[in-house]
């Protein structure tokens, strides 16, 4: 799609934004607490006219999706206007928090790999999550894996299938061939390596060759050997898997995925891929998708119109328009005609119509740049770790971070292109926490809060990250809200220094 961002500026006052006396509902300490952190890091808001809400997001992982029903109106009360969920579809087994999927297809209805239900629960409960939600103005992003699949090799031996993944075949992998059979290649360890970093796995997690054009970069006896891409009816017994119009040629009466009227065509991986994230969007009624391992996947695979006909995040917003009442986007060239340049999902401010999609990338190369560039936020990672390393460290500097548009490191995006987070599933560690939070919730970008539901046990580097954060106020801590409704009811604009 080549979109470059067009990003609207938001109207600037003179004036400060305060809560006002006797501010109802909050206690003094917290209040105190919070703007001694507002004063140690220096800066003020500046108003935007318009009455839009700033969002505040809530990252909630190890929460069953029953639990997470009863926790809505808590959610909602305590300020937080989205979520932030783990993979929903089914994984390696239902201890899996998701990041080893499986089939995209099964977000709990399925008897696979062991169970019926993933991790959270099932599919009704799932869906039920998603509805709640937006009776509450709640938004939900699921984390959407489209770099791997699990650990587990097709035809790695006479008793594996090669169909082992429902739908793919391992042609749709960077694999190594050995005779008859396949292996996984080592981990990537060349980091500046991008053929490295994008060609070979993570964590031995299996990993899909979605880079673009007709040919596997990486399959066959030697590494980085190519190998024509499987082209193939994937799931000819699910015509509800597919629309009724095949892609990319939509017709102005495009009916997305309605049950019985699919057509099943003949796919590669990456339109397999783009046809699982849309489905899953149609199915769910989500707000959008945090992006896992982007660096890990070539950028064009997110929208280019000579790599791939429509792109991932243009599919992805024609299905958002599409189910959530935008109108009916439809695909040519590549390109999603109507409102095209996705400005909500950059404009925390500007009224949702877009979907929002942001990806984790956690270090150049390949750069920033390239994945802004095809409609997606990222997650501020270089935010995170330049906090972490000068709160607390009487000889590190603040400067800079006053600024509207201060990039730490040298990265290429700012706050508005952010997701700002102090603390993660991958990453439980934030130097003053409360802090990193009073920063990120009071300037530029989107900013979230972190926790694992109080059910992860252990030692802090157990995965999902512990986070021990009272996101609802617990145990008298009412920190984490604050800053969450402070900055929905208050924050706008652009950060000045004085």
């Amino acid at each position: 799609m080549n979109r470059l961002m067009q990003l609207p500026q938001p109207t600037r006052r003179k004036c400060v934004i305060f809560p006002p006396t006797g501010y109802a509902g909050k206690t003094p300490n917290v209040k105190a607490k919070f703007f001694s952190a507002l004063a140690l890091i220096g800066f003020i808001l500046v108003s935007g006219a318009n009455l839009a809400r700033a969002e505040a997001m809530l990252q909630l992982f190890n929460v069953n999706w029953d639990e997470l029903v009863t926790k809505m109106p808590e959610i909602a009360e305590a300020g937080y206007t989205s979520l932030w969920l783990p993979p929903p579809a089914k994984a390696g087994s239902v201890y899996s928090v998701g990041y080893d999927q499986f089939d995209p297809f099964d977000l709990g209805d399925k008897n696979q790999q062991g169970t019926t239900r993933t991790k959270y629960g099932t599919k009704e409960q799932l869906l039920q999550v998603v509805e709640v939600a937006h009776r509450f103005g709640i938004r939900v992003y699921f984390d959407n894996i489209m770099n791997h699949r699990g650990f587990a090799i097709p035809g790695v031996d006479a008793s594996t299938p090669t169909n082992l993944y429902p739908g793919m075949v391992p042609g749709d992998f960077h694999l190594k061939t050995v005779g008859n059979y396949y292996q996984n290649w080592p981990n990537v360890s060349n980091w500046s390596y991008v053929d490295e970093v994008q060609r070979q796995p993570l964590f031995g997690l299996i990993d899909i060759a979605n880079e673009g054009g007709a040919n596997n970069l990486n399959f066959g006896n030697n590494l980085f050997n190519t190998a024509t891409k499987p082209v193939l009816v994937r799931q000819p017994a699910s015509r509800n898997y597919y629309m009724d119009t095949n892609l990319p040629a939509i017709s102005a009466t495009w009916r997305p995925f309605n049950g019985t009227n699919g057509d099943p065509v003949p796919e590669d991986v990456n339109a397999y891929l783009i046809r699982a994230a849309m489905w899953t969007l149609n199915e769910t009624k989500c707000d959008g998708f945090r992006f896992d391992a982007v660096k890990h996947v070539p950028s064009t695979f997110f929208g280019d119109s000579s790599d791939s006909p429509y792109g991932y995040t243009g599919a992805i917003q024609a299905m958002y328009d599409y189910v959530h009442g935008f109108g009916n986007n439809v695909l040519t060239n590549g390109y999603v005609e109507g409102d095209d340049n996705r400005n909500s999902c950059f404009d925390s401010e500007a009224p949702r119509n877009d979907a929002l999609l942001f990806g984790e990338h956690l270090g150049e190369p390949p750069s920033y740049q390239e994945y802004l560039d095809r409609g997606m936020r990222l997650v501020n990672s270089p935010y995170h770790y330049q906090l972490n390393s000068i709160l607390g460290n009487s000889s590190a500097s603040l400067a800079g971070l006053e600024g509207r548009d201060y990039k730490p490191y040298g990265t290429a995006f700012s706050g508005q292109y952010s997701v700002l987070f102090a603390q993660s599933h991958d990453d439980g560690t934030a130097t003053h926490r409360e802090l990193q939070e009073a920063y990120n919730f009071t300037r530029e970008g989107l900013p979230s809060i972190y926790s694992d539901g109080y059910n992860q046990s252990g030692a802090p580097d157990y995965f999902p990250r512990v986070a021990n954060a009272p996101y609802l106020g617990e145990f008298g801590d009412n920190k984490m809200p604050d800053v969450a409704y402070l900055h929905h009811q208050l924050a706008r604009g652009g950060t000045r220094a004085r």
